[in-house]
């Protein structure tokens, strides 16, 4: 199904293109909410909603009042605007999506825009593409002449400049290397990004942002922290590994689930290690293993396993495994068990 881009979306709304229905989606829920404000606020201005917009939660969509507000024209307006926030099919009645689908393809778009997006509930269901049903959806939006918008993470040099100006606006500069750096240890997650950044801006007071402290005051992303811990136990370092392990507790106490994160960051290593012995590019590595928006994950892991043997990160590997099979199995202290693991793996070859 043909996804529109979120800078075509916008280049088309500003060309004047209406659009029945607009659905968006996408691990940057950051993102999805910024660009649901910015349509809205374009569609149905402030001073127009008070007898033109509507807004409904996906989980509790009224579809017969959704149905008298499609057939009601604007009021001292351009437009009507109805905005679904957290549809999600997976968790809505067959015919409730049938009606919806119905009203989607009644909208008269020179009239009334309906805006779907999501930022509460996954419509991937953890996957890299759209459940069936949300597919489904999706595709009949299409088919009406309205618009599907998956939004992933940026790279960080896509942020840098996003990064500088928020700096700036708040008093403060910063170098587009330390942007880099922010955007990669957040996992260019702007919620995260946003939320580090007021921390910086507030203790800079004004002044240049440095990488002293960066140091000091930015914590990396869960999955960021959790990779260097996996690349300090195959590099065999000792302290910054236990360091790290008891960093990751404080924001992850379920030892399993903390793991099964351990698991998925080596196996990341794994990959580009294998890449780098077949001669396959990191870009490929990117596209085959849906890194989209992260791919400097993958050259970083291909970086950090130039030196490591192919076999210690097997073993390694393996012993991560068969943890995992004995905290499913065993009564023992899961913590306790995990610890263990690093001790062997840190051992090993």
């Amino acid at each position: 199904m043909p996804y529109m881009s979120e800078s075509e979306l916008i280049k088309a709304v500003r060309a004047g293109k209406e659009f029945p229905a607009v659905y968006l989606w996408g691990r940057d829920t950051a993102g999805c909410e910024s660009l649901a404000r910015s349509l809205a606020k374009r569609l149905c201005p402030e001073d127009a909603r008070d007898l033109n917009y509507h807004f409904y939660l996906g989980s509790q969509l009224p579809m017969s009042e959704l149905a008298d507000v499609v057939e009601a024209l604007p009021v001292l307006s351009d437009r009507v605007l109805i905005v679904i926030n957290d549809l999600n099919a997976d968790k809505s009645s067959q015919e409730e999506i049938k009606r919806l689908c119905e009203l989607i393809s009644s909208i008269d778009p020179s009239t009334t825009s309906m805006l779907i997006y999501a930022t509460g509930t996954d419509p991937a269901a953890g996957k890299k593409a759209l459940s069936a049903k949300n597919k489904k959806l999706a595709e009949h939006i299409v088919k009406a002449g309205g618009a599907v918008v998956e939004l992933g993470y940026k790279r960080p040099k896509e942020l840098v400049g996003y990064v500088r100006k928020r700096a700036e606006a708040a008093g403060c500069s910063i170098s587009d290397r330390l942007c880099e750096r922010l955007c990669e240890l957040q996992g260019c997650n702007l919620l995260l990004i946003n939320s580090e950044l007021d921390k910086l801006t507030s203790y800079c007071h004004g002044g240049e942002i440095t990488a002293q402290m960066m140091d000091e005051l930015v914590s990396g992303q869960l999955e960021t922290d959790v990779y260097k811990l996996s690349r300090a136990v195959i590099s065999r370092k000792k302290g910054e590994s236990y360091r790290l392990l008891d960093s990751l507790y404080s924001r992850q106490p379920e030892a399993l689930s903390l793991l099964h994160i351990i698991i998925g960051a080596t196996l990341d290593i794994y990959r580009a290690k294998l890449a780098m012995l077949s001669g396959v590019s990191d870009r490929q590595v990117a596209e085959d293993f849906s890194y989209r928006g992260r791919e400097f994950a993958v050259k970083n892991a291909m970086r950090d396993s130039s030196g490591i043997p192919i076999e210690r990160i097997r073993e390694c590997l393996e012993i991560l495994f068969h943890c995992d099979v004995d905290m499913k199995s065993k009564r023992t202290d899961s913590r306790v068990m995990l610890e263990e693991a690093i001790t062997k793996m840190l051992e090993s070859l």
